[in-house]
């Protein structure tokens, strides 16, 4: 962790800055970005497309942009809102600006929800396209974590590390594709381009009813 960043994270949510902007600014403190990874994302650079709901909720049912925002309304999340400083700030360094952007679309993508199993194969996802913050060391400690806070899900949770690394491996880099610009176009067409299967397919598991899970990914700002 990078005590300066994190302060300033801290600061720049108490002064009432967007969501998105503290979301990018504590990823930026809590991890390095992956070796290489700035120059995979040059054509990104500083792309961070403004989401509607409004406008998202009105496309075509079956769409990239409709079934983004169902997956946004069913678990109660906005979407972030990333300043114009902040995209010029991490212009030449695009990872924590893409990856905090596009963590929802993965989970739209990929199939994976938003519980403990969910989390964990999405994450496995990110670490299998060599594009996860930290160390690959992580992922190792969230399947033994969350398998004894949950021990009935151990099972999902191995079962989706696994799919989710083999699905990162054989897709395109998500954080490099501008996937916003995709929203109007079908969400099985999108996943084919991008290299992804389809998600029964694929054998991604729903995760079971954790509070735990609920309490650790819901949506919020820092205290």
């Amino acid at each position: 962790m990078h005590l300066r960043k994190m302060l300033e994270m801290i600061r720049a949510y108490r002064a009432g800055a967007p969501l998105g902007d503290v979301a990018v600014l504590k990823l930026d403190a809590l991890a390095r970005p992956p070796k290489g990874i700035a120059q995979r994302l040059v054509a990104v650079r500083g792309y961070a497309a403004e989401q509607n709901l409004t406008v998202l909720r009105a496309l075509p049912a079956g769409t990239l942009g409709r079934e983004y925002a169902r997956f946004l309304d069913a678990n109660g999340i906005e979407p972030l809102v990333i300043s114009a400083a902040v995209k010029e700030r991490f212009r030449e360094n695009p990872f924590p600006l893409r990856y905090t952007t596009t963590h929802d679309l993965h989970h739209v993508l990929t199939g994976f929800d938003t519980g403990l199993a969910g989390e964990a194969g999405n994450f496995a996802f990110s670490v299998g396209q060599g594009a996860a913050p930290g160390t690959g060391s992580l992922l190792w400690l969230m399947r033994i974590l969350y398998a004894v806070l949950s021990p009935s899900q151990a099972t999902r949770i191995w079962h989706n590390i696994r799919i989710g690394r083999e699905l990162g491996s054989q897709a395109k880099l998500l954080i490099a594709q501008p996937i916003e610009s995709y929203f109007e176009e079908p969400l099985g067409q999108v996943r084919a381009e991008l290299g992804i299967p389809d998600p029964t397919a694929a054998g991604v598991l729903p995760s079971g009813t954790s509070i735990l899970g609920d309490a650790l990914y819901k949506r919020k700002a820092p205290a």
